[in-house]
């Protein structure tokens, strides 16, 4: 649409020449009048008056346009066959009385059979023009979305090329991990029960992740993350958790939920405590709310760590137009605010 809007001007004036051509062809050459002939002065009033009602709506067709842009991702039949309705009801309330208004200027008389020649001629011109720029607008999003799905693609085997060539380290530290569980003797309960929850959380790294999993499959991990942590803080601390049922049989980006736990537990103070909230909101939208206790004099910077960062680069590509990313610091508190849009099948990946 962007590239027409230089035309802005220019168009109304080429529609408003055919358009009144086209009604002057239809209802004055069968009779045998030649309208070219009459004064100018008639002509220029006329034409005038048609290049006033198309920049009038051509202004309101940019203003839809621009109210329909959003649903262009979801466009069907009924939508459209609705945008085209509007479209012609509004131009034939608009066409009749501009007829009327210059036929009264140029002193000619209106019969029933211009107001009909001119609606239709009149509708079938907005219904071409609606359409090609409809049209332009539609090609520009499907384009856009092209080369988003490629630069997504791109980036993803950008990233599983360099997951092979790192995964050689963490299955040694697997498999070193659990040489070191054998070794502990059984009475250590402590540093046994450790290294299985590392080993869990590696092994959900190595093995039990293919892109996209289910929440319920991340709320584990998280889980299993903090008891890890857990075991290394101050008994002091105080944890909740709520993780919303509702969300278990949706899909998501593996790791995703990972960044804003780990920023908590990592600068937690003050009170001490953590709050995280997952819940399923309208239109398969989660919430997922991560709250910490920091100390009272937290010199306030702006910088985010390499977690968050990649976080809103994965937001960026995987969750276009469909992700919400917020950090609030105030009194004490710290709060991440995350809310995307889930599916409850693996399309993402």
């Amino acid at each position: 649409m962007k590239r027409f809007e230089k035309w802005f001007w220019i168009i109304p004036l080429f529609v408003a020449l055919i358009v009144m051509t086209g009604i002057r062809l239809v209802t004055d050459t069968p009779n045998g009048y030649k309208f070219w002939e009459r004064p100018i002065s008639q002509n220029l009033i006329e034409w005038i008056g048609a290049s006033i009602m198309a920049y009038l709506f051509q202004a309101f067709m940019y203003y839809l346009l621009k109210r329909n842009e959003k649903y262009t991702d979801k466009l069907n039949l009924k939508r459209l066959l609705i945008e085209y309705l509007i479209i012609v009801v509004v131009g034939l309330l608009f066409i009749n009385p501009c007829v009327m208004i210059i036929h009264h200027f140029i002193n000619d008389p209106v019969d029933l059979d211009d107001l009909v020649i001119a609606s239709v001629i009149f509708t079938l011109v907005l219904i071409f023009i609606y359409s090609f720029y409809r049209g332009s607008q539609i090609l520009d999003a499907y384009i856009e979305q092209r080369l988003q799905n490629e630069k997504v693609k791109s980036i993803q085997a950008e990233t599983e090329l360099k997951y092979l060539k790192a995964q050689f380290r963490p299955h040694f530290l697997f498999n070193t991990l659990n040489t070191i569980y054998f070794q502990i003797d059984e009475q250590n309960e402590a540093p046994r029960r450790t290294i299985e929850k590392l080993s869990e959380l590696l092994r959900y790294q190595l093995y039990d992740v293919n892109h996209s999993v289910t929440v319920e499959q991340e709320f584990q991990f998280i889980e299993t993350y903090m008891e890890v942590q857990r075991l290394r803080m101050k008994e002091s601390l105080k944890l909740e958790t709520f993780f919303d049922p509702a969300l278990k049989p949706y899909h998501i980006q593996s790791l995703l939920l990972l960044p804003l736990v780990e920023n908590a537990f990592k600068y937690v103070g003050g009170d001490y405590w953590i709050q995280i909230d997952a819940r399923l909101e309208k239109g398969n939208r989660m919430t997922l709310e991560v709250r910490n206790s920091i100390p009272a004099n937290t010199v306030n910077n702006s910088k985010k760590g390499i977690g968050l960062e990649n976080l809103q680069r994965q937001l960026e590509l995987l969750y276009a137009g469909k992700h919400k990313l917020q950090y609030i610091k105030s009194n004490g508190t710290y709060v991440a605010h995350m809310e995307i849009e889930l599916v409850k099948k693996t399309t993402i990946g």
